[in-house]
């Protein structure tokens, strides 16, 4: 059985002032520009809205993964709940995903051509 590590009061102490002067503050100012891409979310009213069921720890994971139509690459998933039955989740999915989605038909597609890959 594998044990769990133990810190030192000490080591903790200098973890918590390393992250918090290193990482969360590096005396400057932060504008309004940088918070810009919270904003942009315009591009979801045309994402193509895609439902997805993912078994995890005895559960069935729904998310909704929003893609946008003319930059596939351009993505965003977002967590919406969780459930224990199979067949449950697929339906809260199926309604989630037609909720979310603008063409509530599912016609748009996104086009495999703009992705870009190549097959080495």
């Amino acid at each position: 059985m594998k044990k769990s590590p133990i810190l030192d009061y000490d080591v903790y102490q200098w973890m918590l002032k390393t992250i918090n002067q290193i990482a969360l503050f590096d005396d400057r100012i932060g504008d309004e520009s940088e918070f810009h891409f919270l904003r942009s979310n315009h591009w979801l009213l045309d994402a193509a809205v895609v439902d997805r069921i993912n078994f995890r720890k005895g559960q069935f994971r729904i998310d909704l993964v929003f893609a946008h139509q003319k930059q596939p690459l351009k993505l965003l998933v977002r967590h919406i709940t969780v459930h224990s039955d199979r067949k449950k989740a697929a339906i809260m999915s199926q309604l989630f995903r037609r909720q979310a989605a603008k063409d509530q038909r599912g016609t748009i597609i996104i086009d495999e051509g703009l992705l870009n890959l190549g097959y080495n």
